[in-house]
């Protein structure tokens, strides 16, 4: 379904869509909803509503911070003792303690994956390229 909405555009910018929309052979309503696509900011609905608010700081930072928030890497003693919670959960229960530690590391781990992928996401639709795999940081 689609909506109409009535928009006023200066004449220079309608002559730019007119005359773009006879090159591609689009209609202009197609030339603007596909240029509109791509200039806002993709929604935080897509992301599960208990991160929502750890992620939304993100529309605010600047390339530089999106790149560093990129580059961050859970804590190797945070993510010992997770893996070793894992496993002995795997051999039998854990106490209501350790249950509750491996929850907050379930969540500072998703929490982090959820703001890198956010600010990829962000930098790439800036026009700026995230750093490949090969330039991030090495988990130890």
């Amino acid at each position: 379904m689609a909506q109409a909405i009535t928009m006023h555009i200066p004449d220079t910018l309608y002559d730019q869509l007119k005359r773009t929309a006879e090159l591609s052979q689009r209609s202009i309503d197609t030339i603007i909803a596909h240029s509109l696509s791509h200039s806002i900011t993709p929604l935080l609905e897509d992301i599960p509503a208990e991160y929502q608010a750890d992620v939304y700081p993100l529309l605010e930072m600047n390339e530089m911070a999106l790149q560093a928030e990129v580059r961050r890497i859970f804590p190797a003693d945070r993510w010992s003792i997770y893996e070793a919670l894992l496993e002995k959960k795997k051999e039998g229960p854990l106490t209501e303690k350790e249950h509750a530690q491996l929850d907050t590391l379930r969540r500072e781990a998703d929490t982090l994956m959820f703001r890198k992928a956010y600010a990829a996401v962000l930098l790439k639709h800036r026009g700026f390229h995230p750093p490949s795999i090969h330039e991030l940081p090495k988990v130890s």
